[in-house]
């Protein structure tokens, strides 16, 4: 095992502050390196740009003890370093992925890496990526150093957790890199799974993510039928599990965030023949907003181009999730439903309500932040639940009806009403999965 304990993270975005902080927990000594300034004057006052449940005490215990340092650059040293890049990695408008975040990264490496350094390559990529990219720019500085891919894989809010609860995978070239990296992640995590090759470690992050999409698109699924079949999804999926073990369906809901949003789409750019599996459940639950959309037009008996007609809308939960809780709206749906209400709907004024994201997140978005749950009823057309949050679970909404406009909706993605709910002046609730549900 090697003991040198100093190591440069590229990149402290979720991944890489939640791992930076990890590894000087457990006693290294860790530089972070990020470009962008917002991210670093946060630092400096001992705060991440988004929620992480006790993140920000570590910031501070750490910064205070020496163990975590941050800088736009790499800085110099003659001892040996871990490299790690934990950069994001996005997809364009034709689906495919963009790695110039992770030529860039490898490149600052390249101009700092010694002899007996180990780069490690966290960040989601297509498979092929560590060899073919930074394997390629690494070995024209003539260094000798160890490679490996190690994926991330926890879930945003309760990352701090499973980085040390699940096991870390280690994809390496050779079995001297592999046992490095094993080593590596040992100080952090309670288990360590070696694979044989970096490109197996690679797609194992793009196929955990891709069987999750898909999972949920069945229940998606599901629930388009129950809504053109006035079925309630809910109740099918409930009652159709309880106490069948065969049966483990999810309930149907938004289905959005920086990493199931696009690793299918990674995956099969990874590939000449496409997994035709993965890419139907994708679009599946991309068309959720549509179908969304079209009922909440068909509700209001909205016609395109109708300048008599003005929604207002509340969308309560703009986050990508709620549970664990994040402030993240990456990939959010609760976005994409704001866009396309905009762009369906002539006259629509949409109000947003979730107190963890901050409003800096959405300044360009054409949504008017509310800092109170009470003011996102007052005269609306149309309120929507759209994460599942359970601190929305609280809201008195029956009570708060009451200030909605007449023949109002209250539209609910998680269930939290259901049609049985008598509501005042002709107000409707109704869930995804239930369009058409009329409770006898």
């Amino acid at each position: 095992m090697r003991n040198d304990d100093r190591v440069v993270i590229i990149g402290l975005g979720y991944v890489g502050l939640t791992l930076a902080v990890s590894l000087a927990n457990s006693g290294f000594n860790v530089h972070g390196v990020e470009k962008n300034s917002r991210i670093l004057s946060e630092l400096v006052n001992n705060k991440a740009t988004f929620l992480e449940n006790g993140l920000n005490d570590l910031i501070l215990k750490f910064k205070n003890n020496g163990n975590f340092t941050f800088s736009s650059e790499i800085p110099t040293s003659n001892k040996k370093r871990f490299f790690i890049i934990t950069v994001g990695t996005p997809i364009n408008s034709t689906y495919k992925l963009d790695l110039s975040s992770i030529t860039i990264a490898a490149s600052q490496i390249s101009k700092s890496i010694k002899d007996d350094d180990f780069v490690i390559l966290r960040s989601t990529v297509k498979i092929g990526t560590t060899n073919s990219i930074v394997k390629t720019i690494l070995d024209s500085t003539g260094k000798k150093y160890g490679l490996a891919f190690c994926p991330e894989r926890s879930i945003e809010g309760n990352a701090l957790q499973e980085i040390i609860s699940i096991p870390q995978i280690i994809g390496a070239n050779n079995l001297l890199d592999q046992q490095i990296a094993s080593d590596f992640f040992e100080r952090i995590a309670n288990r360590i799974v070696k694979v044989s090759s970096i490109e197996t470690a690679e797609m194992i992050k793009l196929v955990d993510n891709m069987q999750r999409d898909v999972h949920f698109a069945i229940s998606n699924e599901v629930a388009m039928i129950c809504n053109k079949t006035n079925l309630d999804a809910n109740e099918v999926i409930l009652k159709g599990k309880d106490g069948y073990f065969r049966t483990n369906l999810s309930l149907p809901g938004p289905v959005g965030g920086p990493c199931l949003e696009k690793d299918t789409y990674i995956l099969n750019d990874s590939l000449e023949i496409k997994s035709s599996v993965s890419l139907a459940a994708r679009r599946l639950n991309e068309l959720m907003v549509i179908e969304v959309v079209d009922y909440i037009k068909s509700y209001f008996k909205i016609i395109n181009g109708d300048p008599n007609f003005v929604l207002k809308v509340s969308i309560i939960g703009l986050a990508f999730k709620g549970k664990p809780p994040t402030s993240d709206i990456r990939g959010s749906v609760a976005i994409k439903l704001s866009q396309l209400l905009k762009a369906s709907i002539p006259y629509c004024n949409i109000y947003a309500y979730d107190p963890l994201v901050n409003p800096i997140d959405i300044d360009a978005m054409e949504i008017e932040i509310k800092s109170e749950i009470d003011s996102m009823f007052e005269c609306r057309d149309l309120v929507i639940f759209m994460n599942n949050d359970s601190t929305f679970d609280e809201a008195d909404v029956l009570s708060k009806a009451s200030r909605m406009n007449k023949g109002g909706l209250i539209y609910d993605f998680w269930g939290r009403l259901n049609n049985k709910s008598e509501l005042p002046n002709s107000i409707r609730s109704v869930n995804w999965g239930s369009h058409n549900y009329i409770a006898e």
